[in-house]
């Protein structure tokens, strides 16, 4: 046990290694990509991640020609997280001698990962555009509206309650409502007394509190998320408001943080059109989802296609058009994961309210296994 443990510290003794480990506690990837995330050589990366998988720290299977890399188990990736890991931002530069990142090292990497506007993004940036606009959002007093992000002049009342929340509901939990969402799928999701559900890209734990009520104390509700400062607000308020029931988890809805077959229900609120990689989050619900369980989602789907430039709009982005995939490629890559999928709502009228007459809805469906 005591060699276990020297391997496992002395695998985190070193700078590109905590930065490999700080991609991987997101997603998961195969080495070719871990490569060019770190701009290390092959070689070099190679043999990071061979210390890390005899550590215990890493799994690996090969898909195809590939091998794919992953944090272990749950048991080390909430190991890592208590130790920080998830804290060390993601760059190419290398650590200092504490093997954490400067911030100026930091902002370099940022200044060097930016895109022009209107210019082609992969993946990674994309993602790293999102997590800086809802830590934004996350920091800021008030709502995504008071920091004029996605929302316009409209208050976060307004726009909860034209998409489907209560007053009361808003007022029990202002503290947690930051007026980001494009429905309520509480109030369409059939949960009961007992049920475990998993809210994709939870923010600040609106949706998760509203969940709890309904689950009740022999239930659970858990929230992940991959913007540490939404999950720092959103642990906040649950202790603020004293739910035991509900706990959240760093991580990215496309390589859940969540045992296969563990839960009964799943919803997600204007999230999943942020995601890269739709299949990779829908593929995800599907595994970690019981026999019979149901998903419940609310999100923003294109009714025509955008203009190139809009696509990369980094504004555009953030604020949930810019990802989101026409309607019926949604639905079919749903039904591809292996859900049989019913429409429950579409509410076309959103575009005008909050997104300037763009080709967009809201989407609310039902989809079960």
């Amino acid at each position: 046990m005591l060699e276990n443990k020297v391997k496992f510290f002395k695998a985190l003794a070193d700078g590109t290694r905590l930065t490999i480990l700080s991609y991987l506690l997101e997603n998961s990837y195969c080495a070719c990509d871990v490569t060019s995330l770190t701009d290390k050589d092959q070689t070099t990366v190679s043999k990071h991640l061979k210390v890390l998988a005899e550590a215990a720290i890493l799994k690996y299977e090969k898909r195809g020609r590939n091998v794919i890399y992953s944090i272990r188990d749950e048991n080390t990736r909430e190991m890592l997280l208590v130790l920080g890991i998830g804290e060390i931002k993601p760059c190419c530069n290398s650590p200092n001698d504490s093997g954490a990142f400067s911030k100026d090292e930091i902002e370099d990497n940022e200044e060097r990962m930016s895109k022009k506007e209107g210019e082609a993004m992969n993946a990674d940036e994309k993602k790293a555009v999102i997590k800086k606009k809802y830590g934004e959002i996350a920091m800021a007093v008030g709502s995504c509206c008071a920091s004029n992000s996605c929302c316009g002049n409209s208050s976060s009342i307004e726009l909860s309650e034209s998409v489907g929340y209560t007053c009361d509901q808003i007022l029990s939990f202002q503290g947690a409502n930051l007026g980001l969402g494009c429905g309520n799928p509480t109030a369409f999701a059939e949960i009961r007394p007992g049920d475990i559900v998993l809210d994709l890209g939870s923010g600040a734990g609106f949706d998760c509190f509203l969940a709890a009520e309904k689950v009740g104390s022999s239930g659970k509700v858990i929230g992940v998320d991959m913007t540490p400062e939404m999950l720092e607000k959103a642990k906040a308020n649950a202790l603020k408001y004293g739910y035991s029931n509900v706990e959240f988890r760093f991580g990215d809805i496309e390589a859940l943080p969540v045992k296969d077959k563990s839960v009964n229900i799943v919803i997600s609120n204007c999230v999943i059109n942020l995601a890269p990689d739709k299949e990779k989050v829908f593929r995800e619900a599907f595994r970690v989802l019981k026999p019979g369980g149901r998903v419940y989602l609310s999100d923003m789907v294109l009714l025509a296609e955008l203009p190139e430039d809009l696509k990369n709009n980094k504004d555009l982005l953030a604020g949930c058009v810019a990802g989101a995939l026409l309607k019926e490629e949604y639905l079919r890559l749903l039904k591809e994961a292996g859900f049989s999928v019913e429409i429950l709502s579409e509410d076309p009228e959103i575009s005008e309210r909050q997104y300037g007459s763009l080709p967009v809805e809201s989407l609310k469906l039902k989809a079960w296994m």
